[in-house]
């Protein structure tokens, strides 16, 4: 008799689970700080790292602080799954840390341990269903799902933004296909974390020079204000997330080379270009007015904002006729 493996879910669940518990997208302080070995609890994590490989070992996650400390973590379903060698030694040296979903194995010496909340996990896990459902049917090729996004960076022909954009296009890698990266502000990890590989994405550098209404970096909410346009593409995402530390292109659009806790702008996207054009004038901000001022904002950077089908379509229509 063959046993029917009623095992539904991957480890990288629990990954997921964890990379937005350690963001606090789904999480308060004390989950997060629950997860935590004591030293680390009140530390800043800037940036989580999955399986990134260092000493011939690659570590589930890798927690990058503000502080320069950096903790590597190992997750199981079951503590005592934790069995091989290289990784308790690595464990040990780097004074890693353990997290599973149940504790029922004996203690390492050495190593720090703690137990997902199973509460927590499972009110997470119903609230995100479908969402987790879309993003593995995406990886299969299914496009019923398929996502619309707005990123509108602010920037003139003599700011960075445009620089950075210039550069990207130039390099060899980025002929057939280009990229971007986000800053590491929580709503962009929580939206950019839902992208999926086929979403679509209208990407477009706004400013409103000479307007005569908007002064500052903020944009306000009138859906009857005009905006300007220096430049816009159509994307569809090919990878909706990545980051590796040891990517020539992992400090691209950084100012020098930080340190991980230091970074602003690690979360990748690729994306393969369908269309683009150059500078107009969209004469009103429609439906999008509020879209477009939470993507340019100055903590925001450019990131994702999910849009309607209909508002995605209506906007690309406005910009191939005014381009």
């Amino acid at each position: 008799m063959k046993e029917v493996n009623l095992n539904a879910f991957s480890e990288k669940l629990l990954h997921r689970y964890l990379l937005e518990v350690f963001y606090g997208i789904s999480s308060d302080r004390r989950i997060r700080s629950d997860l935590l070995p004591p030293w680390a609890r009140k530390k800043k994590i800037n940036l989580v790292v999955p399986e990134s490989g260092r000493e011939g070992v690659r570590p589930d996650l890798e927690l990058f602080f503000s502080d320069a400390k950096k903790l590597p973590i190992e997750v199981k379903w079951k503590s005592s799954e934790l069995r091989k060698e290289n990784q308790i030694t690595y464990l040990r040296k780097n004074k890693g840390h353990l997290i599973s979903l149940v504790g029922d194995g004996k203690s390492h010496e050495g190593i720090t341990s703690s137990v997902i909340d199973y509460d927590h996990f499972t009110h997470w896990l119903g609230g995100n269903s479908i969402v987790l459902a879309g993003d593995s049917a995406a990886n299969f090729g299914l496009t019923q799902g398929r996502q619309y996004w707005l990123c509108s960076p602010k920037g003139f022909e003599d700011t960075s933004t445009i620089q950075n954009y210039n550069r990207m296009r130039g390099v060899k890698k980025s002929r057939k296909g280009h990229f971007w990266a986000f800053k590491n502000h929580p709503e962009n990890i929580r939206n950019h974390l839902r992208i999926r590989k086929g979403d679509r994405v209208i990407f477009a550098i706004v400013n409103t020079r000479k307007l005569g209404k908007e002064k500052g970096h903020w944009l306000k909410i009138e859906p009857d204000w005009p905006l300007n346009v220096l430049k816009w593409a159509e994307y569809e995402v090919s990878t909706p997330y990545s980051i590796d530390l040891n990517d020539d292109l992992s400090v691209f659009f950084e100012d020098g080379d930080p340190s991980p806790g230091e970074r602003t702008w690690p979360h990748f996207i690729n994306f393969n270009l369908i269309c683009e054009g150059g500078s107009c004038k969209l004469e009103k901000r429609g439906e999008l007015a509020m879209q477009f001022k939470n993507s340019s904002s100055p903590i925001r950077g450019g990131g994702p904002e999910l849009i309607s089908a209909q508002q995605y379509e209506s906007l690309l229509s406005k910009l191939m006729i005014g381009s």
